[in-house]
């Protein structure tokens, strides 16, 4: 709610909600709680905060709506986590590009239907590795926004990649960063997962088109 009430008084809000479309956010229920990922062409990737291991649901929205798949979760190593789902989910590419200062990239995540977003800033502290950003509005907290993805945007075509998962804010001297990991995780991810594409690897079910 606070989230959505800084969309609607802010003069010059730069968050964005939107409904119920097909959409590469993806919420994971585990036996620990409810977190978020992000559908790539090679599975659904996340944090696992809530689980390592074991079962899980995946919410997924499609252009009609939800739909709710089972999986198992599988370790990708350097924090990340992996769900493959038996038919083929809505989906982002990966990319791993040199962040300029002039980039777009976004943070997003999902409250039921309904998806936000938020803007980031490329930073570059030495006191810091991974992915570092500032934000210019404070990102949702709540315990079930954990994992939201960030995504940017190319220059020449202005198509959206999935570069990594925000992890959390730091600050270090007075200076407050959003930090995300991707890197080492999503190469493995790409390297390793090459069997995502076998012709046949997705089943037929009635209840998808």
């Amino acid at each position: 709610m606070r989230l959505i009430a800084l969309c609607l008084t802010a003069s010059l809000a730069s968050c964005v909600v939107t409904r119920n479309v097909q959409d590469p956010t993806v919420t994971l229920q585990t036996a620990g709680g409810s977190e978020l990922g992000v559908s790539t062409q090679r599975g659904v990737v996340f944090l696992g905060h809530t689980a390592q291991s074991g079962e899980v649901d995946m919410t997924v929205w499609f252009g009609d709506g939800p739909s709710i798949e089972a999986s198992v979760i599988e370790p990708l190593g350097d924090g990340l986590y992996l769900a493959q789902g038996e038919i083929l989910l809505p989906s982002v590419e990966i990319a791993f590009p040199e962040i300029g200062p002039d980039d777009v990239i976004v943070a997003r995540g999902r409250r039921g239907s309904e998806v936000w977003e938020i803007p980031l800033y490329p930073a570059n502290d030495p006191r810091l590795q991974g992915l570092v950003f500032r934000s210019s509005e404070p990102l949702p907290t709540d315990s079930d926004q954990v994992g939201a993805g960030v995504f940017w945007e190319a220059p020449d075509s202005g198509r959206r990649f999935f570069i990594g998962l925000i992890t959390g804010t730091v600050e270090v001297a007075g200076d407050r960063y959003v930090t995300a990991i991707g890197g080492q995780g999503l190469w493995r991810l790409v390297a390793h997962r090459r069997e995502s594409f076998e012709e046949g690897r997705f089943v037929y079910r009635d209840d998808i088109l």
